[in-house]
């Protein structure tokens, strides 16, 4: 069974791969560095040369969509790919499973952000003793103070979901009972 934390382990691989190297030069012009953050790059092949059962999970996920685009065989479905060549950031739940990707897609004329769903927390739920608390509006601003280095032992970081406070948002608020200050990034 394909899950999105067996897939998330194939885009980690595929951040490393020496051919990935405009993701590589677009992290570093961001300032992130993917041997220090849960990164991955989907380069939207992750499908090919399989069959159609592990295809169709895939669309169950929301990984695929069945496309009207023109096919190189007859019987081949042709597909759309969520956050096809893009940095991908997994969100976790509780219990710290993937349920959602975060995408940044760089490589087109207009740089594209997309959720796969709305669960999930990014870069996971923080610890139950977590005094103060960032939220930072997007993913990347979140890697970003991750990176930093400057968080202190019961400080933590969540991203906010497209800016949006959601409900996973406010039961984790909820759930940090020695939470002392609550600091709330804007852009």
């Amino acid at each position: 069974m394909e899950s999105l934390e067996s897939l998330f382990r194939s885009f980690e691989t595929g951040i490393r791969s020496a051919k990935a190297l405009k993701p590589k030069e677009y992290l570093k012009s961001i300032g992130l560095e993917y041997s220090d953050l849960r990164i991955g790059f989907n380069s939207g092949q992750f499908h090919h040369r399989r069959e159609q059962q592990v295809k169709d999970q895939f669309e169950r996920l929301g990984m695929l969509a069945k496309s009207d685009a023109p096919v190189r065989e007859e019987g081949m479905t042709a597909y759309t790919v969520f956050g096809r060549y893009g940095l991908i950031f997994p969100l976790l739940d509780k219990d710290s499973t993937i349920v959602n990707f975060f995408a940044l897609r760089f490589d087109l004329d207009e740089q594209k952000e997309q959720y796969l769903n709305s669960e999930g927390i990014y870069p996971a739920y923080p610890h139950p003793l977590t005094k103060k608390l960032y939220l930072a509006p997007t993913v990347i601003d979140c890697a970003s103070l991750i990176q930093s280095r400057i968080l202190d032992q019961r400080e933590a970081v969540i991203a906010l979901h497209d800016g949006e406070l959601l409900e996973q948002h406010l039961e984790i608020i909820k759930s940090l009972y020695e939470l002392e200050e609550i600091i709330i990034f804007k852009r």
